[in-house]
């Protein structure tokens, strides 16, 4: 599904006060419906995912001594970006919670998860285990990561998959699997997961114009004729 053609459509969330839907750009508009601190646009899901990973890293700076496990139960797609950016990987099965809770330690950075895998035969997460890693993400401050990068936008209900599952990832990964332009990959990031300015990460890119909301233009000063002297005497 194409991100910005769906926020075009999409209510500001009204819990919140913000300025007018109308004067925001659709990617203010998806840090403000989300509810996130940042958002930022990249090139593609895989520098998405590389800023996403250079949040968890500078995270583990100041959390885990330097260290930067992580746990992936998400599809593989970026398993190797993920590994060449950690000092400890594993990958568990999809669905387990018990191997989940057996593969971090106190080096864990962050979990990475996928709530919808698959690519011709679709397997979502159970409501179980997506609120099982999240409460265990929780309990032992680690980050919690959802990698919606297959364009999973809009598609069970909400606008994200957390809004269908009701918890709360600290860093989403969105993708943009439409034929349609524009095409961009999303990074949002919420509390402490903003360890850096989004739009200083690597792959960052500019919301391109064609997408901007433009904001309305003031109406005309209606203009002052002159009246003729001898109407005046």
């Amino acid at each position: 599904m194409n991100l910005f053609k769906l926020l075009r459509r999409t209510d500001a969330n009204r819990a919140v006060p913000v300025d007018s839907p109308a004067l925001l750009s659709p990617l203010q508009r998806l840090r403000q419906r989300t509810g996130s601190d940042q958002a930022g646009l990249f090139a593609d899901e895989e520098g998405a995912f590389g800023g996403a990973m250079t949040l968890a890293r500078k995270w583990g700076e100041h959390h885990r001594r330097g260290q930067c496990g992580v746990v992936v139960a998400s599809g593989g797609r970026f398993d190797p970006l993920i590994a060449s950016m950690a000092t400890g990987f594993s990958r568990v099965p999809f669905n387990d919670l018990a191997a989940m809770a057996a593969a971090v330690d106190s080096t864990t950075v962050a979990v990475v998860l996928e709530p919808i895998q698959g690519e011709s035969v679709i397997t979502p997460a159970s409501q179980a285990y997506v609120h099982g890693v999240a409460k265990l993400c929780r309990e032992l401050n680690i980050l919690l990561i959802f990698n919606e990068a297959r364009g999973t936008v809009g598609q069970q209900g909400g606008l994200l998959c957390e809004d269908f599952y009701g918890v709360r990832a600290d860093i989403v990964v969105l993708g943009d699997h439409s034929n349609r332009s524009p095409r961009s990959a999303a990074l949002l990031a919420r509390g402490a997961a903003c360890t850096a300015v989004v739009d200083e990460l690597p792959g960052w890119v500019e919301e391109p114009s064609s997408i901007q909301s433009a904001r309305p233009r003031p109406p005309a000063k209606p203009q002052r004729h002159a009246v003729p002297s001898a109407l005046m005497a």
